[in-house]
């Protein structure tokens, strides 16, 4: 699939996680870089006040149902024939806790949401995407997937290197049918989620040697991925993260 068929009017790319932070910038990237985009999120109200201003479709979505997941996307396909990309950001921020503070339900939470909801949306779309000839898909991970995070939850970790597996083991399967999925590794946006307090940010400052990202950083990787840049890219993980770990 050329740039022409991704920017067409007949085409669309799906951003889950759209009401803030990386979604927004996704979203706000993408419009600018020509595509049609739908903004997906469970977050009613944020998510038409950052899809207003960019003339997006706004579709309210529970990632962690999938019924909810195939309703989005029907949706979709109803306004738009083709679905070229999907951008799955959509997930519970890292939250701080030590392994005894994991109980049952943060566990199940972080994994339904973070990792299984990825999962709902590309196995939702990818049907779609092989009929139509090819696509593209952008998984957001986290450094937390990769390297260790100290006095991050061990939940989270398993379910951002989860999505990596799921990327790495799906990309083999569907890139002969012409779909590309590549992972991106973030580091601290600093305004994505809970605000970062003082003392994080110098905490970061230290670990961070480029500094916190922000979300731009990762929105313009994202199109890197989807766009010419992508072509030959599968089953890549796109280390976005300020300088906080290198290589594999």
């Amino acid at each position: 699939m050329n740039r022409s068929e991704s920017h067409s009017a007949h085409s669309a790319v799906i951003v889950t996680g759209a009401a803030q932070g990386i979604g927004a910038a996704v979203a706000q990237e993408l419009v600018a870089q020509g595509y049609r985009v739908a903004l997906a999120d469970l977050q009613r109200e944020k998510l038409h006040e950052v899809a207003g201003p960019l003339g997006a479709s706004a579709l309210e979505v529970d990632i962690a149902d999938p019924e909810s997941v195939d309703a989005m996307v029907a949706r979709v396909l109803s306004l738009y024939p083709r679905i070229y990309g999907l951008v799955n950001v959509a997930g519970i921020d890292a939250p701080d806790a030590s392994w005894r503070e994991v109980d049952i339900q943060h566990w199940r939470r972080l994994i339904d949401v973070d990792l299984s909801g990825q999962w709902w949306c590309t196995r939702s779309i990818l049907p779609h995407m092989i009929a139509a000839g090819g696509g593209r898909i952008v998984t957001i991970s986290s450094v937390c997937g990769v390297v260790p995070c100290a006095g991050v939850s061990v939940a989270y970790g398993a379910a951002k290197a989860g999505v990596i597996g799921m990327t790495m083991s799906l990309a083999k399967e569907v890139e002969r049918h012409g779909v590309m999925i590549n992972a991106v590794a973030p580091g601290a946006t600093g305004n994505t989620g809970t605000p970062m307090t003082i003392k994080r940010r110098q905490q970061y400052g230290e670990k961070f040697p480029l500094g916190p990202i922000g979300t731009e950083p990762v929105a313009r990787a994202v199109s890197y991925l989807l766009g010419p840049g992508g072509d030959f890219v599968s089953g890549t993980v796109l280390n976005v993260s300020g300088g906080y770990w290198h290589g594999r």
